[in-house]
């Protein structure tokens, strides 16, 4: 097969700023060659990376592009540009995905593109009618798969749930026995955003170190609005709340092995998103499960497609009143059942195997022949 991936305008792939999208559609293009197909990445142009090249049996074309900012309705103009420079530069394909939120609508015309399949990680926000002809639609959660159908219910026989992919070869758990610390580390990985509920776990550590104050809360993640952050003024509020708390800020890591590392030196993870609109899967976990991380998630429905309560992870409530309690709960239930840590983070490792490279391009790969043989 001819396959082309079309990625949005905002990250460089190979990543080197960051993105889990272009992460594992990187990967997922690798397999694909892999596998014997023709592969064309579209993707934006980086002044580190050059307009064409192939890797690792995958072609990267890059044309324009545009860094992101921290307004939905600024980027949507933006991408709008990106889409009408993009699409008279298709390739010939006879399976066109795309990651993108206008281009669909134009491609779905395209006389050089067999069958588009638009992968959907975010929930949608009413364009799906712009894309009455595209042939499937990618999503990676049924939370999302739900919501589709009740905005556009004409669309209902043409999705497909197939998940995000993680790469298993970098995340995996620690070969050698776990070092004995003396200090415990609690570990966050994401962006620094309010949807995220970052400043919400700083208020239940400062309840739960008074406990346990042997326990270290690492942050890591982009502040910055153009990689998806709250902004200057949005850290500045999460430093003030931690001010005397043992918190530490690292910033971004943009290498998946260096962020590997960062996992596997940790002894708990918390992911306490409050993104009912906006979470979409949550690779983060998952990543941090692959390590042998517990992961304690807030209630998500998203998250509940690989996390199970008090087997592969803890899930808290994050819309009570007492939200901050039931978190500070979670964590101390987590910290102190160690017998039950041990085996939580086996069945964790065990379940993220399921999401590897190798088998979420088969999935795909299975779904592209059949609608090949629908033409």
């Amino acid at each position: 097969m001819r396959i082309a991936i079309a990625m949005g305008p905002w990250f460089p792939v190979p990543a080197i700023q960051g993105g889990a999208v272009p992460r594992f559609w990187q990967g997922l293009a690798e397999q694909f060659a892999a596998a014997g197909h023709q592969v064309t990445m579209l993707c934006r142009r980086h002044p580190q990376q050059p307009d064409d090249e192939v890797l690792n049996g995958v072609r990267y074309v890059r044309r324009g592009g545009f860094p992101q900012s921290p307004n939905i309705w600024i980027d949507l103009v933006k991408d709008l540009v990106y889409a009408i420079t993009t699409t008279p530069t298709l390739p010939r394909s006879d399976v066109l995905v795309i990651n993108d939120f206008w281009l669909p609508a134009f491609a779905q015309f395209h006389p050089w593109v067999d069958k588009v399949v638009v992968n959907v990680a975010r929930f949608p926000k009413g364009q799906f009618r712009l894309y009455q002809y595209v042939d499937q639609f990618a999503v990676v959660s049924r939370p999302i798969q739900a919501a589709i159908a009740q905005q556009y219910p004409a669309v209902n026989d043409r999705m497909r749930v197939i998940p995000n992919a993680i790469d298993t070869s970098i995340f995996y758990p620690n070969p050698s026995p776990p070092i004995q610390r003396s200090k415990k580390v609690l570990l966050y990985v994401g962006r620094l955003h309010p949807e995220k509920g970052v400043h919400l776990l700083i208020d239940a550590f400062a309840k739960f170190s008074q406990r346990f104050p042997h326990v270290t809360l690492r942050i890591v993640g982009p502040a910055k609005g153009n990689q998806g952050g709250g902004g200057d003024e949005y850290l500045t509020m999460l430093k003030q709340k931690a001010s005397g708390l043992d918190v530490e800020f690292v910033g971004s890591i943009f290498d998946p092995h260096q962020l590997a590392d960062v996992y596997r030196n940790a002894d708990l993870f918390c992911y306490p998103s409050l993104a009912e609109k906006g979470e979409s899967f949550g690779v983060a976990p998952l990543e941090a499960m692959a390590c042998g991380l517990v992961p304690v998630v807030s209630n998500l429905a998203c998250f509940q497609d690989f996390i199970e309560h008090k087997k592969t992870g803890y899930i808290f409530d994050h819309q009570s009143t007492q939200s901050i309690n039931q978190l500070v709960l979670t964590l101390e239930t987590a910290f102190l059942n160690k017998s039950d840590i041990c085996k939580i983070a086996n069945n964790a490792a065990q379940k993220a195997l399921q999401y590897g490279y190798e088998s979420i391009a088969q999935q795909y790969l299975i779904e592209f022949e059949q609608l090949l043989k629908a033409r």
